[in-house]
């Protein structure tokens, strides 16, 4: 018998995911996955976008952000009908958002896609299959994706801007992001304009991927973005600090965020270069 529900009927009828339904529809996908497919959908559960954070999940439902959260759902799909019995541990499958997936079956009692378990399989549907999962992926989201997804709204309206958005999209690049809070720019007693702004923008950015394991007490940071322009880490138990060219000290208040293309660390002040 064919099953009589499409994939999105049947998310619908599904408890465990009203959430995803929810974002389908306001990401205007309802069409798409109600198609001829076949869809192969990692959906995740309702717990999954509770635990993104109510703010994040504000940003990806906010009609204005709508590029972005089909990005993110559509990351969840591949095409064709992949039952579990076809995945092995280190497949690499490509979504239709056109970036890749990458499945650990190393312990077959809890697989997982991208690190995330996946807790129900073959959900079988009139054009596909769902299997559910217990997180959001969103390893396919480049630096100026998970600056938005993260509110950092006066940060990337200054990129935009500024036309760096481009540059920090690049799939192929590999950057570091010194990133201040909106609060940050906001105790600014004025915004640097033109050359100026982007000189400012530029020295938050560095050209290769720096952890927080990798700063230590002390190191003098070289801006190969900007010329001439360095910046000093201090680190004095749990706390770091960063130290810019105008002799300005503002505190790192988180590290290690993800992108696809680098990484993000939280500043709460705006650091400027010598003048």
């Amino acid at each position: 018998l064919v099953p009589a529900l499409n994939v999105v009927e049947t998310a619908i009828v599904t408890e465990s995911t009203s959430t995803l339904v929810d974002a389908v529809v306001a990401g205007d996908l309802v069409e798409t996955l109600s198609g001829a497919g076949p869809f192969t959908v990692f959906a995740p559960i309702n717990e999954a976008f509770e635990a993104l954070g109510t703010d994040k999940l504000d940003v990806l439902l906010d009609p204005a952000n709508q590029a972005l959260l089909q990005k993110v759902l559509t990351y969840h799909v591949i095409s064709g009908d992949i039952r579990a019995g076809d995945l092995s541990n280190g497949l690499v499958a490509q979504t239709v958002e056109g970036s890749d997936v990458t499945f650990d079956l190393s312990d077959p009692a809890d697989p997982k896609v991208n690190g995330i378990s996946i807790i129900a399989t073959d959900v079988v549907t009139e054009n596909g299959v769902i299997h559910l999962i217990d997180g959001v992926l969103t390893e396919n989201l480049n630096l100026v994706d998970v600056a938005v997804l993260n509110g950092f709204d006066t940060l990337v309206s200054l990129v935009d801007q500024q036309g760096l958005a481009g540059a920090l999209s690049d799939a192929g690049a590999t950057l570091t992001v010194f990133a201040p809070t909106d609060d940050a720019f906001a105790a600014l007693s004025s915004v640097p304009s033109g050359q100026a702004l982007t000189d400012v923008l530029l020295y938050h950015v560095l050209d290769s991927i720096v952890m927080a394991g990798d700063l230590s007490d002390g190191l003098v940071v070289t801006n190969q973005l900007l010329a001439n322009s360095s910046f000093t880490v201090n680190i004095s138990g749990s706390d770091v600090t960063i130290t810019d060219g105008a002799g300005m000290t503002v505190n790192v208040i988180l590290t290690d965020v993800p992108a696809s293309n680098g990484v993000i660390h939280v500043i709460d002040g705006v650091i400027l270069p010598a003048p």
